[in-house]
């Protein structure tokens, strides 16, 4: 017994990749940013990787990143950045900074983007609550983590 065909099923799939993308673009209204071709995206964003880091990863940067990683990020990512701080409330899990692979690129502007920007419900955009040099800084921080 066939319950959908092949054109139904079709058109199921494409409503439910369609309400994905709707999302996407509903989410970044909602949190201040629109989509660019900077946009975070699994898999990285080669225009996003072509951000430079402008702030040298000084103990003095490294340290203000940390500050704002303990105050904003340890909730959902844990205190030591492996994704196990239990805070994600949509669901998700959050990303483990001490991963080899990043799901959003690990590249300095990728990571800035995904800060900058958000990549999900559960990881909003901090455009509006950090500088551009705190997000820089909360960069530098991350990279420590990632090498431990």
């Amino acid at each position: 017994m066939k319950l959908i065909s092949t054109g139904s099923a079709l058109c199921v799939v494409g409503v439910v990749l369609g309400s994905a993308v709707g999302w996407r673009a509903e989410a970044a209204a909602i949190q201040g940013t629109s989509l660019t071709s900077r946009t975070p995206r699994r898999g990285g964003n080669p225009e996003a990787a072509k951000l430079q880091n402008p702030v040298a990863g000084t103990p003095e940067s490294i340290a203000g990143g940390q500050r704002t990683y303990k105050l904003l990020c340890a909730r959902c990512h844990g205190i030591e950045g492996r994704g196990d701080g239990g805070g994600a409330g949509a669901g998700g899990q959050p990303a483990d900074f001490t991963d080899a692979v990043w799901d959003f690129g690990g590249s300095d502007g990728e990571i800035f983007m995904a800060i900058h920007d958000g990549t999900s419900a559960d990881m909003e955009s901090y455009a509006e609550r950090l500088s551009q040099t705190e997000i820089w800084h909360l960069v530098n921080y991350l990279r420590t983590l990632h090498k431990r």
